[in-house]
């Protein structure tokens, strides 16, 4: 009997694909013999290397390549796109599960009515799709997951900062790709790095993607103690393995944030504009920062009154003691 090819549309951001990873082993357990495959963009696509719950990751590159490569019995829609439902239909995917948002309800063969969204963790709208397709008693233990190879572990990731193998440094990672409401203070980050390296005698280094290099270069200019620099050095795949091996990760509501905790790193996560409650770390060893003021959450880019009041009332100080409380 042919196996069925049970195939998913993973999210596009880098922090919605770690909790996307969540459903992939409830899967399993109930597809125990079928073909598990992930559909993800390129830049998405390392969150599910070596994750022993999938068979293959085909890399998004355009609807007429995907068109042609994306075949399967049950197609698993985690985005609320209309093109991430029409890929699928076009594809002929057989049946689409997925929810009724954008219109593309003629689009799907089983169509969910899509929750308030923000109102709810991100990973409750997944595991809802799952449990319109499998028994609810066998879908528990929906955890984000990331897994290392071998020799990724072997590697020691902070050699060019000159940290040798085995020692764990902190690492802060202050940028978000979303935007400047989602970003504490830069000389607050300064005094919080100078704290570490000072008081704690640990080694600090920075991390996250290109474009956070600007803000990293201006938080050099603020601190006493030097910080090892790696923001935009690294690839993803690179930057997973480093979150893998720090003592403790300190970030706002970001991918990395994400990353920290699939892999259970001790994390204190800062949040602006956004809400723990849709996008909160799923660790039990993370600490959320968040100050629930009247016009809290905005889910804004930018700060519409201008005084980034959510962020800019978190101090130093409250950081710190959770930098006391995880160490």
């Amino acid at each position: 009997m042919r196996k069925r090819i049970i195939i998913i549309r993973s999210p596009n951001w880098v922090g919605d694909a770690v909790v996307s990873t969540a459903i992939l082993k409830p899967l399993r357990n109930y597809f125990q013999n079928e073909i598990i495959i992930i559909v993800a963009k390129g830049y998405v696509s390392p969150i599910f290397e070596n994750n022993p719950f999938i068979d293959e990751v085909i890399i998004f590159k355009g609807f007429r390549e995907g068109i042609k490569n994306i075949k399967g019995d049950i197609g698993i829609i985690l985005p609320n796109s209309f093109s991430s439902a029409l890929l699928f239909a076009l594809s002929g995917v057989k049946r689409r599960f997925g929810y009724r948002s954008e219109l593309r309800r003629f689009l799907l063969t089983d169509d969910i009515k899509l929750p308030p969204l923000r109102k709810e963790h991100l990973l409750e709208n997944y595991k809802r799709i799952v449990r319109t397709i499998v028994f609810k008693s066998r879908t528990n233990n929906f955890k984000p997951e990331i897994f290392l190879s071998k020799d990724e572990k072997s590697k020691n990731i902070f050699a060019k900062c000159g940290i040798p193998f085995g020692i764990k440094p902190v690492i802060v990672d202050p940028g978000s790709a979303y935007g400047e409401a989602k970003i504490w203070k830069l000389e607050k980050y300064a005094k919080l790095i100078d704290y570490i390296i000072r008081e704690k005698k640990i080694p600090v280094v920075l991390l996250g993607s290109k474009k956070g290099v600007h803000l990293v270069k201006n938080i050099i200019k603020m601190v006493t103690e030097k910080p090892m620099i790696l923001t935009g050095e690294l690839s993803l795949r690179e930057s997973i393995l480093a979150i893998s091996n720090c003592r403790l990760f300190i970030s706002p509501d970001t991918g990395g944030m994400h990353v920290a905790a699939a892999l259970g790193v001790s994390q204190i996560a800062i949040f602006g504009s956004s809400s723990p409650v849709w996008t909160g770390p799923l660790n039990p060893n993370s600490r959320v920062i968040y100050k629930n003021i009247s016009c809290s959450p905005c889910f804004k880019r930018k700060c519409p009154l201008g005084t980034y009041k959510c962020l800019s009332n978190i101090t130093v100080e409250e950081v710190a003691e959770k930098v006391e409380e995880l160490l």
